[in-house]
């Protein structure tokens, strides 16, 4: 099974850190959390503030203890392809939220792979450039549709919707 998932993160800098995790089944149901800071993640950029719209401060007040989310994320996604649009940087911030709870994160996958299994069982009959033609296209619709908002449950929904569609045969 597919978990679709999306990070925000406190910066993009070596020392950041996830600041808010999302992912999604395949079956469309979610879980999201913001994360508060452990006190030795200091890192912080007013520019990835600026993108996310969520302050440390915020975070302070409104966020799930990180052992907490790190518990959770790791039992939910067990026995799970986790697949996300930005593996490297992910494979990061699950490794430093994790690591909370003495565990490394899981393996992370390009969301790619998902796509194109996706395409491959609905298509079996088609050539690489068609599935990439329908790949495009429905990539453009899920774009028209919502502007990225740099927020992890909006983004983890936009990548599942794509699967879901690529999956179902819809163009």
């Amino acid at each position: 099974m597919f978990i679709f998932l999306d990070n925000e993160a406190s910066s993009l800098n070596v020392d950041s850190y996830p600041i808010e995790i999302a992912w999604v089944w395949e079956n469309g149901k979610s879980e999201s959390f913001l994360i508060r800071p452990e006190p030795d993640w200091t890192d912080w950029s007013e520019e990835a503030e600026a993108l996310h719209g969520v302050s440390r401060d915020a975070l302070m007040r409104e966020g799930s203890p990180a052992a907490m989310v790190a518990q959770r994320f790791l039992a939910a996604t067990e026995n799970c392809r986790i697949v996300t649009d930005a593996p490297a940087f992910d494979r990061g911030w699950l490794k430093r939220l994790c690591g909370v709870v003495g565990k490394s994160g899981p393996a992370v996958h390009p969301v790619l792979e998902a796509w194109v299994e996706a395409l491959r069982s609905a298509h079996s009959g088609a050539s690489a450039a068609e599935d990439a033609t329908l790949l495009a296209q429905v990539r453009i619709r899920e774009e028209k549709r919502t502007s990225r908002k740099h927020r992890a449950l909006p983004d983890a929904m936009e990548l599942w919707r794509i699967w879901r569609d690529l999956r179902d045969g819809l163009s």
